[in-house]
Parts: C-alpha cells; structure tokens; sequence
C-alpha cells in the first residue's frame, strides 16, 4: 500500500501541507515531458517535490528508511487558484501553551517538584482517611501556589502570544502574476515571490531573484541572526536572465536542501524553464535569512523557500540549555533530611501510640476498649494521620517565593542604573533570573579578549613593508630606523604596491551618499515631485546588465517608477534621491556625466506596510494621485487600489542630468539628511549632517584628532610662513576626516575598515566599486597653501575585480582576483601569517623571515597583525580556475571542499609584500576590573585566538598578569609526554615558590594535546596558577576548557564573558554566561544569562549583586525552613500530652494560613532589600565577596543553627503555655477557665509572634517599609483571626470567641511578652556577643575544620 504517494518510476514524493495524496504520471517519459515544459502541477499549492532515495535495512524485525530529500519549489507558486490555500505558513510560535494544553502542561510541569508532588499526595490521603485535620490544610496552600505560578507563566505565555502575533500579522509585498498584492507576513507560502524595501525586516527565507542595485548586489545586516552588525553583501545568482517582472513566476524551478541550523551554508539550485533547461547554482550568497534587514538597497525581490519555524532563525532559535544554580543542591539536600526526619517522627510516634493503646488505655477504663493494632486499616490510618499532621515540615510556600524572589531581583538589576550605558542607551538584561546567585558563587572566570577586555575599536599603528618597519603618522609614514618622513608622493614601488593592496584587497563597501530632501506638491502640474526635472526619471530603453557581461536580455520596461513617501521630521513628505559617487571627490564638471543616480525611493518605515505610494508620471502621461497616509487622495483623485499591476522596474538610469542642488554640495545645509541610519541598531550609520565636522553626539565613527601627533621640521626657505603650512596641513587633515564621513565605510570587520580609513588618510582614497571596478583616487597630501584643495584633477587607478575568495574560521585569510588597467591579472591575499607566510614562493624566504620578526615585536606591543601577499596570474592558470570553481560551484555535495581546494590552488607561490599591525584599545577600567576580581578570589583565563605576544602584552597591560607574576610558557607541544614534562615542571614551580604568583600561558595545538591526551593534570596544575591564558583557540576548545573545568571535583563555579558570536559556546557552556552588547554583534547578549553593555560593569554585577543575592537566598532558604520547624515542633510536643492520639492543637484555619499570609510578605520583601553591607564597601573591599562562595551560608553548620533555635523558641512557647493553664486556667477575665481553643490559639499567636520578630532580629538592612510588613503580618493574624472567632462554625474546632477572650486578658499579654524575651533573648545575645568580641564564623565540627586546615599547609608546602 502506498501510503506516501510515491510514484516508483519517477522517484518523486509529492506532499502537499494538509497531507494530500496525489495521482502520479504512470509512465517516466509522460513526467519528464511534463516536467520540461510545465513547472507546477494544479493539484498542490504550494509547490513541494520531494526527491527521495530510499535504502530499506532489515533492524530487529522493522523496516528502515534512510531517506536524501531535496525540496523543489515552484517560482511564484502555482496560478491554480481555485485550490484552497493552506494558511499560516509562515507563522512562527514561540508560545509554549495553548488554551487546551495550558492547564494539563502546566500542572504536569508543576507536579514534578517534589514539594508540589509530597503536597498532592498528602491532600489525597487526607481526603481518603478519617484526617486528623481538614484537608484544606492541605489543599489551599497548594492551590495558591499552583495558581500563582501558573498565573506567571501563562502571563509570560501570553507576552510571547502577542509578540508573535506582531509579527505574524506584519504586512508583506507579494506579487502574483505580476500584480503586487499586500498580505500578512504568516500567509507567506513556499514559491511566493516577496517585495523587500530598504530598512524592512525579511519576513522568511528567500532567494534574490532581482534588486535594484545596478550590479545585482544586496546590502545587509544581520545582527539580529547572528549577532554581526557589520555590513554584508548578498547577490544575484550569476547568468540570472532578466525578464518582466510580470513574467518572473514562470522562471522556472528552485531545487535546494532540506533547512538545517548552519546560517552559512546552503545548497540548491534553479532550474530555468524553456527549451534551454539551464541549471544555475545557488549558494549562501543568494539567500536573504528571516531576522536580517535591507540595507543600502533601495528593493529586492527574492523567492520564499523556508517558511515559518522551519527558517534557519527558528531553527536556530529552539537550541536553549537549561541552568540550575547550585543553592538549589542544598535546597534539595536540607528537603531530603527534613522528610527523613518527618519520617523518624512519625514512625517514633506511631510506635508510641501502640504502646499506650497496649499499656495504658487499658488502665484508663473511661477511655474505653483500645482500637484493633493489627488490622492493615488501623495501621495506615494512624501512620497517615501522622503524616498528615506533619506535613508541614516540607514548606510548600518555599518554591513560589524563591521564584518571586528571582524575577523581582532580576528587575532591581536591569533597573541599576550603575549597570546602565547612556552613549547606546543599553541596560543591564537578564536572560535567566533563576541564576542570580550564582553570580555570587563565581570561582572561575573565562574571558574572551577581543572586544571584551578591548573595544574592537582598531587604530593602525605600524606597517611592514619589504623588510623595513613603518610607523603610521596620520598622513605619512615615518620610517622606524631613520625617523624619515614619507607621503604619497615619496612613496618607493613597494610602499605603493604595498598601500594599494590594502585599498584593494577587502570587501569594503561605500555606503551611499544623499542628496537634499525635498518636499512633495500635490497639485496637477507636469512635475510630481520637485527634486528635480522629470526628463531625469525616465528610465525607457534601460537594461540592466548580469554578472556576466556577455549574457543579458532586454527589457520591456513601463515608463513609471513607484516612490513610497515618509514622513519629514518638520512635517512634509520628502524624498530623496540616492548617489553612488561621493561629490567631495569629484571637484570638476565632469562629475555631473560620471554620475550615476538610482530611482528615486525614498525612507519607508522599517514595517512591510506600503501606506503611501507616489506615482511619477512620465512626459505624456497623465498625472496620477498622491495618497496620504489617512487613505485620502489629494488633487480630488481616486486612491489607489490594494492590487495593481507592478510598476517597480529594477534598472539604472542613463540620464545625464545632474542635480541642480549640486552646486551647492560643499554648504551643509544643502547636503540634508543621509539615510543611512539603521532602526535595529542605532549609532550604525553616520547620522549628522557631512557637512558638519563635529563629531556626532550618537555616531560611532571615528574623530579625528584636533591636535596633530606630526612634528614639522622648519622649512628651508622663508618664502611662506611656518603657520600657514601647519594651517594647510590641518586643513588637509579636516578635509580627508570630512571625506571619509562622507564615504562612510561599511565593513565585514572593523581590522578591514581600520586599513581602508587609513589608506585614506594617507591620499589612497577608496571611492567605491562601479560594477565590480575598483577605483582608488590618490590625493596629493600637500599642495600650495594658496591653491584651492580641490582644484588640481587627482589620479585615478581602477582595477575590475573579478573575484573573492572569502574569509572563513578555516582559511584564516580572504583573496581578491583584480585585473588592472594593462590587463593583468592578480591576486592579493591578506590574512594571519601564520597561514599566508606559507603560501609565499621561496623566493619570498628572506623577507618572511624579516616580516615574522617585525610581526613577534607588533604582537608584544599588543598589536594585531596580518600578513599581505600578491602575485600575478596568467591567463591559463586563470581560466583553469574559473572552469574548476564553476564545476565545485554545481556540485550540490561538499560543495565548500571543492571550492577551498580551488582556492588553495590558486592562493600559491605568492609574493610577500609586508604586514600590518594594528592597536585595538582596551576598555574602560579593564584594569581595575580584572585585580579587583582576582583580589575578589576570582580566577581569571582568557581565551583568545590571537599570538601569544599579543596576548601577553595585552594580559600585562590590563592587569590579568600581575607584574611580578612567574610566567611559564608551553607552545608546540605534539605529545602527551612532551606536555607532561611542562606540568611536571610547572608544578614544581608552584609548590616551592611559596607565595609566588604563577601564570600560564599555553596555545591552542598544545591545548589540543592537552585535552584530548591529559585533561586531569592540565585541569589540576591550571587551577592552581594565579592567571591562565589561551591563545590560538577555535571556539570549540574554549567550550572544551570550560567543559574541563567544570569537571572538576572541586565543584567550581564558572562563568564566561564575551561579546561575539564565537564567544557562544562557551557563554552557554558555563554555569553562568554573561554577554557583553559590544561591536561585533548581539548574539552573546542573546544566549547569554545576563548583558551589559561594558567590560567594567562585570565587577558591580559580582561584587554587589551577586553579593546580595547569594545572602538574600541563603536567608531565605534558611528562615523557611526555620519557621517550620518551630511551627511543627510545637505539635510534636503536644502529643506527647495526648497519648499521641493524632490530634492537632492548631485549628485547621492556622495551618492553611501560616505560610501563605503570617509569615510570606516579611521573609519576600528583606530577601529583595537585605544589604549586610553597603553598596560602596562591596566595591572598595572585593574580599567581602569570599564570605558567600561555595555557597557558605547554605553549608549545615548554618543550617543546624537555625534547627537549634527552631527548637529551642517551640519548647519555650509551649512549655511556658503548659505550664500557665497547668497551675491556673482561670486566666480569663470573666472568671472562667480557658477552653483547650484558647489554648492551640495562644501558641499560634506567640508563634506568629516570634518568627517575625526573628526576622527582624536576624535582618541587617531594616527600612520603614519592612518593619511595616513585619507588623502588617502579625495584624493579619489579629484581625483574620478576630473575624473567624467571632463566627460560630462548627467545621474544625470550635474557636467561637475563644481569641477575643484571650485579647482581653491581661495575664495573656503577659504570657506574650515573657515568651518573646525568653525565645529572642539567647538570639540577641549571641548576636551581640560576635560585634563586640569580634568573633568570626566557625565550624561547628573543630575536628573537620583542624583537619582543612592541616591539609591547606601541606598542599601549599609539599608536592
């Protein structure tokens, strides 16, 4: 039977998303005809081919498949629009619950604590047996719990609810058969053909069919994906052909992989249709991933292929890892002894109760004959009535508190304003409140290097070139020996070739330029929109050319072009008209022919809404309408309708004509307002005017300096004065500052923009690519101080770049293949020398052996350094790698191998050029930072990926090595023996050097050895060394070391701090992460535990916050239990004086409210405001952070302090209380001896009495709110139990007027007040007694403690 659909002659799986089956052709020559000239099939929408091969195994007695499917999809979808549509395609869920999983999901979740669990059963016996108290003892705590955790989590659910629904229900551009239609974001099927606009959200997966970028290119950011904020490049497929975009849905087919995690790997491929039958394939580069953005492109329109939770974010979005904190150990730990101990009190009390019944209830004749002992029903109904009686031992209250207690603590931490940056605007965020204790417990700390402990802010500093060492000077170079001057037009060969490798060789982009805005009439004149001549807008008879130059087709273009309005700041619709040329650089009136201009689109919020639309009409066209954002047309015309037909034509205009306000470029009020400015990441972009020079109070780029580092030597003639060459210098410097604002690089790295931004400043000034030509304008650094800067027409060089070869984790490098304006050919390669000094021909020998040495002194300056290489192409050699890659490139398996084995091919016998080093600057009080934490106890690793120079150097300048630290170094290690004898050896240095500092430095193939080979002696020697410092790691060792670690018996606490996407898995890998919301991305805050947006802020997070939460919870935990052991330790007591008949002195009133409303608000509220110590002292003295590590105050010691007390205030309370009734009951004022109601009411009240005052007792930090609670809740009792006595219910015990009675005598009050200073007055004592004397906290076990210590000194003496 086939239950799938599959067609055995064919090999295809058709499936639609309502799971129908489908007629297949009977014959394989009757598809393939139908598979060439027709691409959908009616019956399905959308349209899903499944090509499977299926491999039948026989395993224990079932039938396996293992099965290789592909995903084929139609383009635009299927035009059967009849079928019904499966809906929510593209709906994404992040919800957890719906309304009929809520309540059984929930209560399962709940139940599979033990405390919920022990309650449950506990309220199920109570109602099955004759109980000795109600079962709503039992049943209305547990119901408020219950209740109140579930209200928080669907809340929270419903939170999640509303957050999808704000971008499920989005609007999204689709085109149908040519007519663009608006839809919501969820209906987006497979196949449909999406409308993407500049600053708009990407609603799915999609492949770039088309964008309005002349070289098919695509701008984006996507640092909501992975994390990076920089700039990427996306493209076209190559040999694309050009046709309508009415025509677009009968392109053909798309054929790629099943969706996976991995963001930057993805095969497929397009089947175009005709009689051509072309294949054309499909990489990472052409897909545009839901949760990036559009940037710098004014349009795309891309094919949807995943859809809903299977996008690559989704995917990606499920991978979480669960933390517990330690204290929850503990907690677990003191719940097991207290049910063993419930369990050893109700067994001694059972056993006693059978000895009365068998020996003195027969003596007690009115008591009547004693019950059957041996009947199984006797048995369990007296040993579950003792259960039930005490169950009040495990506190069910204790979870929901804990659980308040975290989030509102995690609040008071996003609320510090300490934690707060104003220059991004960022706070403090917790991701996982359950862990703020933990941070309290922090004994390791692994750190990332780069933007965590630096800014990733780069400055070049210094420069290699043909084995001589270069200083960077600005606008010159100095060299390092002779202290000589070199500007550009000094420059030898090499310095040349050298410099304008670095303009070359990157993937820089020039972000474009805007012209002004301009306001928009409404009314029926021949000019719609006032920014310039309407002849400029007509783009008839345009083409638009492929990658290769050689394949295109004409279009068939309308004669309009559609424009979206925004809203101006001052109120008026503008627009504005984009330039790929920067106007500073071209100073004649040739600019006004060179310039090429983009359609005129204008800003659209970061939606996908389409609100207002503009059409310009073309000369002879009659004009249109102008809709305003309220849906009214102006001018009496009618609004557009929703469908239309599609009027966005993706070509680039041949008009000549410039803009008239260009005259006016150099004023900046003419120059207006540049888009560029990102809604998801603010300070991204430029944001001022360029004119201005003042930096931008919100901008990231970089001022340059007003004072110059220059020093002018006097000039030998007298002819100009010495101040106005330094004047033209300035000048000069101010101009390139200005030009380079204007430029505004966008790029992949902040290394690559830091080489750029300094090729510019020295007169190689990257202009930007023109379809795909390089160009690179050198400006003469100094000219006649009498001469306008830009009067002289500077060079320029072009270089066609014909391909890049990317930079991978793997390649440590990129490449670029350039043909120049002679027609050769080249390749330049930059990357980490350690794998591009081994691609350099041997004829390079001596100067790799210069360059290495220049690069081990950058590195112990601290500085990052690449190595750059080049060499020229021959023609053959050329076109045999372009034949290569084009056939890895059509491979859909190990199509990466392939490529890499292409470029390793090429990417040989290079000629070494020099290197650069480059200085990222530390943080802001990374130092203090670091030593407050180690004085703090903290041991600190970094775990880089740079040298080891560099490292170092960078760990001595922030303090992560101390100064006088012993500094032992393993590099190169191949084997196990080889790294045992460092151990060994560094060990030895360890143990002797008494007192003596310890670091080790170690790299990542040593590492690798030291992992996979001897892990337990490099965790046991590392742990014992002051610093540790990793370089050279991938992002897998640094999880490993932190896996490691955590290893240990030991038990560490470990927390890791980083900022970029690298930095995740060991973020995730620790007990706890902390993310840092730096430069390269936002994907650490994301998987982090907790964010901040700087380096020095971790020390207030662990020294203040992690101080105060590991007390509050230890106070917590601790008075929890306390309070229930006196509550219960009373009624053990009182059946002793029942001949342990299971009675309960408490009415069953006082048993459901104890914990829920007596004694819940006071312990909540000072476990949210406790401060043993002020917030200033935790900064100033770090060693106060070691009285709470290993979480100490949870240890049993403290634990059965507590318990010691708990038993001491119940045999005060009810002894005192026995002994009042015993000699007197007449303590009424009626005259009337007490009820055995006011006998369980008064110790109630005396016990309510205590704990609270206890509290107070015990509380360092006491405010007027927290007393109010403390009074708050023992009024609750009061009046609560005023209004239940004054009822006359006969339910439990008869209580009727039994607490009024009691409030009303004076010997009660006496009773009160003789019982609080007996019980407190030990408490106070002690309490006073460790001030005065000083008395330090000690173990309670001296044997134990003498035995640590002993242990201590021969650790720290002897081998």
């Amino acid at each position: 039977m086939n239950f799938f659909g599959h067609d055995y002659l064919s090999g295809f799986r058709r499936i639609d998303q309502i799971g129908n089956r489908y007629h297949h052709p009977q014959h394989q020559h009757q598809y393939q005809h139908q598979h060439q000239y027709q691409y959908h099939w009616r019956e399905q929408e959308p349209q899903f081919y499944l090509k499977e091969t299926f491999l039948w195994k026989q395993r224990k007695g079932s039938r396996v498949s293992t099965i290789n499917d592909w995903l084929q999809i139609q383009i635009g979808g299927s035009e059967d629009v009849k079928k019904k549509k499966p809906k929510n395609q593209n709906r994404i869920k992040s919800t957890k619950y719906t309304l009929l999983t809520f309540l059984p999901q929930n209560l399962l979740e709940q139940f599979r604590r033990i405390a919920n669990f022990y309650f449950l059963v506990m309220t199920i016996i109570s109602l099955l047996i004759d109980s000795p108290v109600s079962p709503m003892t039992s049943l209305l705590p547990l119901v408020f719990v219950i209740a109140v955790t579930a209200a928080k989590q669907g809340y929270e659910d419903i939170l999640r609810y509303r957050t999808d629904n704000v971008v499920n229900r989005s609007p999204v551009t689709v085109i149908k058969n040519g007519v663009e239609a608006i839809i919501q974001s969820q209906n987006v099927a497979p196949g449909d053909l999406i409308v993407v606009e500049r600053d708009c959200d990407v609603p799915c997966d999609l492949v770039i069919l088309r964008s309005t970028d002349p070289h098919g290119k695509c701008f984006i950011t996507t640092a909501n994906l992975d994390g990076e904020s920089n700039l990427k490049t996306l493209t076209v497929p190559r040999d694309l052909p050009t046709v309508p975009i009415e025509e677009m849905h009968k392109l053909g087919m798309i054929e790629c992989e099943t969706p996976g995690t991995d963001l930057y790997s993805f095969n497929g491929k397009i089947e175009l249709a005709g009689g051509e039958g072309r294949v054309l394939p499909l990489s990472s580069e052409n897909v545009l991933l839901r949760g990036s953005r559009v940037k710098n492109t004014e349009c795309v329109i891309g094919c949807a292929i995943y859809t809903g939770m299977t996008t690559k974010l989704q995917l990606n979005s499920r991978l979480t890892r669960n933390k517990t904190a330690s204290s929850e150990t503990y907690v677990n730990r003191f719940l097991i002894f207290i049910l063993i101990a419930l369990i050893a009190i109700v067994t001694l009390l059972y056993f006693l109760k059978r000895y009365n019944e068998l020996f003195v209830i027969p003596k007690l004749t009115y008591l009547g004959p004693a019950a059957d002992g041996y009947s199984v029903k006797q048995f369990l109904q007296d040993y579950l009535s003792f259960l039930i009686l005490f169950n009040y031992l495990i506190p069910i209250s204790l979870y929901v508190t804990i659980e308040l207690q975290r989030v509102i603590g995690g609040f008071f931490m996003e609320w510090d304003n300490e934690l707060y940056e104003k220059e991004t605007d960022q706070q403090c965020i917790v991701n996982t409140s359950n862990l703020n204790e933990e941070l309290g417990q922090i004994n390791i700390l692994f750190s990332d290097k780069t933007g965590t402990l630096t800014k990733n802010e780069m400055n070049f500093q210094q420069c290699s070139i043909a084995g001589h060492k270069y200083n960077y000077k600005k606008t010159r170079l100095e060299e390092a020996e002779t202290k000589a001057l070199f500007d550009v037009n000094k420059f030898n060969m090499d310095q040349k070739v050298f410099f304008q490798a670095l303009a070359i060789c990157h993937t820089v982009q020039v972000a474009a330029s805007m012209t002004p805005e301009a306001p928009v009439e409404s009314t029926n004149n021949q000019e719609t929109i006032k920014s310039g001549p309407p002849e400029m807008y007509s783009i008839s008879d345009i083409t638009e050319e492929s990658h290769n130059s050689s394949q295109h087709s004409e279009l068939n273009v309308s004669n309009t072009i559609e424009t979206s309005l925004s809203v101006h700041p001052n109120g008026v619709n503008a627009t504005t008209t984009s330039s790929d040329v920067n106007p500073l650089l071209f100073p004649d009136d040739s600019y006004k022919v060179e310039r090429r201009k983009r359609p005129q689109v204008v800003k659209r919020s970061p939606n996908f809404a389409r609100s207002n639309k503009v059409h310009i009409a073309s000369p002879g066209e009659a004009p249109s309408s102008v809709t305003s954002a309220n849906g009214h047309s102006s001018g009496g015309m009618q609004s557009p309708p929703i469908l239309r037909p599609i009027s966005l034509q993706f070509q680039r205009s041949t008009s000549e004509r410039d803009l008239p306000q260009f005259g006016e470029a150099h004023n900046a009020a003419a120059l207006g307002h540049r888009r560029a400015h990102s809604y998801g990441a603010p300070n991204a972009y430029l944001s001022n005017p360029v004119g201005n020079l003042t930096p931008p109070v919100n901008g990231l780029f970089r001022a340059g300096s007003t004072v110059s580092r220059e020093s002018y030597a006097a000039p030998t003639f007298t002819r100009q004065p010495t101040m106005l060459i330094r004047a033209e210098s300035q000048r000069r410097k101010q101009e390139i500052q200005q030009t380079l604002c204007l430029l505004d690089y966008q790029a992949s790295s902040p290394d690559e923009k830091a080489l750029v931004e300094a090729c510019a400043n020295l007169g190689l000034v990257y202009t930007g690519d023109d379809d795909e030509v390089l160009r690179v304008r050198i400006v003469p650094p100094h000219l006649d101080y009498k001469r306008p800067i830009n009067s002289s027409k500077p060079k320029e060089d072009a270089f066609h770049r014909l391909h890049v070869l990317e930079f991978t984790s793997d390649r440590k490098r990129m490449s670029v293949i350039v043909r120049d304006e002679g027609g050769k050919k080249w390749i330049y390669t930059k990357g980490a020398e350690s794998y591009v000094f081994p691609l350099c021909a041997n004829s390079s020998a001596d100067m790799v052996s210069k360059t290495d040495n220049h690069i081990s002194d950058f590195a112990r300056l601290g500085l990052r350094t690449l190595a750059i290489a080049r060499r020229e192409i021959s023609e053959v050699e050329y076109l045999e790698f372009v034949n290569s890659l084009a056939q890895a490139n059509s491979s859909l398996e190990n199509r990466k191998q392939l490529s890499e084995e292409c470029y390793s091919r090429i990417e040989s016998d290079l000629d070494l050029l020099g290197a650069t080093a480059v200085e990222d600057a530390l943080q802001d009080d990374v130092a203090d930072t670091l030593v407050s934490l180690q004085a703090a106890g903290i041991k600190i690793w970094v775990l880089t990926g740079d040298k080891v120079e560099t490292a170092l150097n960078i760990a001595l300048s922030c303090g992560h090595i101390p100064p006088d630290a012993k500094k032992y170094i393993i590099l190169e290690c191949k084997s196990r023996d080889d790294l045992l004898v460092h151990l060994n050896v560094l060990e030895r240095e360890i143990v002797f050097g008494i007192g003596q500092e310890c670091a080790l430095l170690i790299d990542g193939k040593s590492l690798a050895v030291a992992l996979a080979d001897a892990p337990t002696e490099f965790r046991d020697v590392a742990v014992k060394c002051t610093a540790v410092l990793c370089c050279r790691l991938s992002p897998l060792q640094k999880s490993e070391v932190v896996a490691l670690i955590k290893s240990s018996n030991e038990n560490y606490n470990t927390a890791s701090i980083g900022d970029g996407a690298n930095d995740v898995s060991m973020i995730q890998e620790a007990h706890v992460g902390i993310g840092i919301m730096g430069r390269e991305g936002r994907q650490a805050a994301r998987c982090a535990d907790f964010a901040f947006a700087k380096f020095c802020m971790l020390k207030r997070l662990l020294l203040v916050h992690g101080h105060y939460h590991s007390v509050r919870l230890s106070f917590l935990v601790l008075y929890f239990f306390y309070k229930n052991i006196l509550f219960m330790g009373i009624m053990f007591l009182f059946q002793f004086h029942t001949l342990f008949s299971s009675s309960s002195v408490y009415d069953s009133l006082f048993l459901t409210l104890y914990n829920v409303i007596y004694t819940s608000l006071p312990i909540l509220f000072i476990s949210l405001t406790e401060k043993p110590y002020t917030e200033e002292k935790l900064m100033k003295n770090p060693k106060l952070y070691k009285k709470n590590t290993d979480n100490k105050q949870l240890h049993w010691p403290y634990f059965l302090m507590w318990t010691i007390f708990a038993v001491y205030h119940s045999v005060i309370i009810f002894y005192f209380a026995y002994c009042m009734f015993s000699f007197n009951n007449v303590i009424l004022n009626g005259g009337q001896t007490a009820a055995f109601s006011c006998f369980g009411t008064l110790l109630i009240w005396a016990v309510v009495i205590i704990v609270n005052l206890k509290l107070w007792l015990e509380s360092m930090y006491l405010s007027y709110w927290y007393i109010a609670t403390l009074v708050l809740s023992i009024l609750a009792f009061m009046a609560t139990t005023v209004i239940y006595n004054v009822i006359n219910l006969d339910y439990d015990t008869d209580i009727y007027w039994a607490y009024n009675n009691l409030l009303a005598s004076l010997p009660v009050w006496l009773y009160v007040l003789l019982t609080v200073i007996a019980c407190l007055l030990p408490d106070f004592t002690l309490r006073m007694l460790k001030r005065a004397l000083n008395i330090k906290t000690f173990s309670i076990f001296p044997g134990k403690q003498r035995k640590l210590e002993m242990r201590r000194k021969f650790e720290s003496t002897y081998l």
